[in-house]
């Protein structure tokens, strides 16, 4: 079974654009701000559209934070209220900024609206040169049907799925990889290593994900 992780959808691309302002704002508002900020580290915001059981999405977090950390990259997960009553968590509140990204978490209903197949289990909105990735979202039933399908373990399968979500807007543009985690395609056997937490970053991808986080933290700084 093939893995393409990769595209935009118009509805995350409209929450895209309106959020990217609040980016803008950001930057200005905290330019003259005296914080310190690790170099390492990212908040992800997650939105759980798909209103995963609390166990589940917990463990997920567990194992893609794992990920990252082997590629020496620090999560900070940030929780965030969806529907109509707005958050109260700051962190969820403020605007965006450059260390900031966005893991939205689709239902059936919300992933349908994408008209990908059934193999894929989510999409990046992909930075570029001069702009970083903020918006990624996972097609969680998608996943789901094949952890059952393949009688693999959710909790970390989803994990390795949402990590390499997170690869794409930290990576940029083109960000597919030959070997590990960043594969287009993963195998069969390729699910079960993710069940087993074995399924990582390469080496050469995780040298340009420390680099993109401390290029964020520089734009963070000023």
């Amino acid at each position: 079974m093939k893995l393409k992780l990769s595209g935009v959808f118009a509805a995350i691309v409209l929450i895209a654009s309106l959020h990217l302002q609040l980016v803008a704002t950001a930057f200005a508002q905290e330019a003259g701000t005296r914080r310190t900020w690790s170099n390492r580290q990212i908040t992800i915001r997650i939105h759980d559209y798909a209103q995963i059981k609390s166990a589940v999405l917990l463990q997920a977090e567990q194992s893609a934070a794992n990920i990252l950390k082997e590629a020496g990259v620090d999560a900070n997960w940030v929780e965030c209220r969806v529907g109509e009553t707005p958050s109260g968590d700051t962190a969820c509140a403020r605007p965006m900024a450059p260390l900031d990204v966005i893991l939205n978490l689709l239902p059936r209903s919300m992933a349908k609206r994408s008209d990908f197949r059934d193999e894929v289990f989510g999409v990046a909105v992909e930075g570029t040169e001069k702009d970083f990735g903020f918006f990624a979202s996972v097609f969680y039933d998608k996943v789901k049907d094949c952890a059952v399908l393949e009688r693999i373990d959710l909790p970390p399968f989803l994990g390795a799925v949402m990590a390499h979500e997170l690869g794409h807007l930290l990576l940029g543009k083109h960000s597919h990889s030959n070997a590990g985690l960043m594969r287009a395609g993963w195998s069969r056997k390729q699910l079960h290593i993710a069940e087993q937490r074995g399924l990582v970053f390469a080496p050469s991808d995780a040298r340009q994900i420390q680099n993109a986080v401390v290029t964020r933290s520089l734009v963070r700084s000023h």
